[in-house]
């Protein structure tokens, strides 16, 4: 099983589809642990397996588990209301902490205002200052009403955290989780604190480049932590053996409240029950998906922003069940001078556009809307032509399009890194 999980993963890697590191493990033991390309480009450090992530919102569930740590100690109950800790917050007497746990206590998201991406993002701010740039914001809806993911709620999570045990977050997390785990390679990343051994995150523009900044002073238990692959693996194992919290509070962090979401995680129950959930930060994507009954962990992290880790996990889940997996299937460039001015263009449907530009050779550029719809730049190449059939294939991301040229115009059909097809049309 090992060396199929790993056939499967250099075969991503030797094609640049995936750089990170990867952990499958099934009844507590490790079937494979292994880092692929690179740690950094820059200096071609090579990934191993101890390579460091920052991990996203992989955070939110140890800020769970703290504040369920509290529960535990008597210290705090989900049912409490938040103005006893925060008597500025507006609804703070109706706001509960289950609600801020569960993204249903309609606080609004700091990271949608407006100048977030542009400005906010990339300044130092302290816990206190975004929690009152939040102020006087209209809240989204009445808490409990619906679930709407929010960042802002972990964050006064943190800050609840921080005011009930009189330590700071990252020193609360390290005494309480990491140290007694034995997660030596995981902790809050300040962005000045140097952490060696870990990765560098990386976008796509034509080629892979250095991320856009994003100062690290403030995510914190929304998105603020680092961490590797087998320190994850610990965590999981001491969720499911009860080694951390009881069995009582572990339910009911694994218990789906409205839209699936539990305490830190997502809840699937068909057709096994597994808690999941995605880390996006910039530069860094992961997926931990825990297989609660069954005992499989799935755990991907990469520090290449566009690498589609939800579809490696549920392919690697695949496998481990023992159910087919279909393998990438790479064609050779080919090096035949074919006319490519009629590709290039806009490309449109009812739901989004895609344009191709030339770029040299038998290689253009693909132009598309990806997450939050920011649109990337990637070549692709000529790899297949049959009369009025032309494809192409991506580089770094594993795409496919194939362009039909018939009486009535140019039309496009493009298989995206996750397998989903769309029908483009020319304009």
């Amino acid at each position: 099983m090992g060396q199929n999980l790993h056939t499967y993963m250099k075969s991503l890697a030797d094609q640049c589809y995936f750089n990170g590191a990867v952990l499958v493990a099934k009844k507590g033991e490790i079937l494979l642990s292994e880092g692929y390309g690179s740690a950094s480009f820059q200096y071609k450090v090579p990934t191993a397996s101890k390579t460091k992530y920052r991990i996203g919102s992989l955070s939110k569930a140890f800020t769970a588990a703290a504040i369920l740590k509290l529960v535990e100690n008597g210290q705090l109950t989900v049912t409490d209301t938040i103005d006893q800790f925060f008597p500025d917050m507006e609804f703070g007497n109706q706001i509960t902490v289950h609600q801020l746990l569960s993204h249903t206590s309609g606080i609004p998201d700091f990271t949608s205002s407006p100048d977030y991406w542009t400005k906010s993002m990339r300044l130092p701010s302290t816990l206190e200052q975004v929690l009152d740039s939040i102020k006087g914001v209209p809240h989204e809806f009445g808490p409990g009403e619906k679930m709407e993911y929010c960042n802002t709620g972990y964050l006064v999570l943190t800050a609840l955290i921080e005011r009930i045990s009189g330590k700071s977050y990252s020193d609360f997390l390290a005494e309480t989780i990491f140290q007694p785990i034995g997660m030596m390679d995981t902790g809050v990343d300040d962005g000045r604190t140097i952490i060696p051994h870990l990765a560098t995150g990386h976008t796509l523009n034509q080629t892979i480049i250095h991320t856009e900044f994003i100062d690290m002073s403030f995510p914190l238990g929304a998105y603020g932590l680092y961490s590797t692959v087998e320190d994850l693996f610990k965590w999981g194992q001491a969720l499911r053996n009860g080694n951390f919290l009881n069995k009582e509070l572990v339910d009911q962090m694994f218990t789906p409240n409205l839209d699936g979401y539990g305490y830190g995680w997502f809840i699937l129950e068909e057709p096994e029950k597994v808690a999941c959930h995605s880390g996006d930060i910039n530069g860094f994507v992961s997926d931990f998906y825990l297989y609660v009954e069954k005992d499989v962990t799935i755990i991907v992290l990469s520090n290449l922003n566009m690498t589609p880790v939800e579809k490696i996990s549920q392919d690697l889940s695949k496998m481990v069940f023992g159910k087919e997996v279909e393998p990438i299937e790479i064609l050779p460039k080919l090096k035949q001078e074919i006319d490519s001015k009629p590709l290039i263009g806009e490309y449109e449907n009812k739901h989004t556009m895609l344009t191709i530009q030339q770029n040299n050779g038998n290689s253009l550029l693909l132009t598309v809307p990806k997450k939050y719809g920011v649109p990337y730049t990637y070549p692709i190449n000529l790899v297949k032509v049959e009369h009025d059939r032309i494809s192409f294939q991506a580089e770094f991301l594993y795409e496919t399009l194939t362009f039909e040229l018939g009486d009535d115009g140019i039309s496009l059909h493009y298989i995206d890194s996750y397998g989903r097809e769309q029908a483009f049309v020319k304009k």
